[in-house]
């Protein structure tokens, strides 16, 4: 009887299956490209994996300078995405070091950009990231 409590309890403490992973909507995966692209300009290989082949920005240090946060709807057409980007600079940067952290608050800027992806296999991957300026 003990046995049969015991597996009893493991069954409700397990669940019944469903092994599915939770699957993301093409839209979840154009977004997550457009805010990892300031963690991904740390490391090179990672920064230009985040681009298509022959699209891979030369200045590399100056994204880790700004954040970016969606800023509207994407528009998805196929392979290809545009969405609306708040370009934020005045963001302390691990990069920059000490220096960065002595910005005052007042340097802080917003530009809404509109950047470009393209769909590379089941990746997406920007094409056009243009940055201020």
């Amino acid at each position: 009887m003990k046995y049969w409590v015991l597996c009893l309890l493991i069954c409700i403490t397990c669940g019944c299956g469903g092994s599915d992973v939770p699957q993301t909507t093409v839209e979840q995966d154009v977004f997550a490209e457009v805010v990892g692209l300031g963690d991904s300009c740390a490391d090179e290989k990672m920064f230009q994996d985040a681009f298509v082949s022959g699209a891979v920005p030369e200045n590399r240090k100056d994204y880790g300078k700004y954040a970016y946060v969606i800023d509207g709807e994407a528009e998805i057409d196929g392979d290809q995405a545009t969405v609306p980007v708040k370009v934020i600079g005045g963001i302390v940067s691990s990069q920059e070091g000490d220096s960065a952290a002595k910005k005052k608050a007042g340097e802080k800027t917003e530009t809404k950009m509109t950047w470009k992806l393209q769909r590379e296999g089941k990746e997406w991957k920007l094409k056009e990231a243009p940055l201020p300026g």
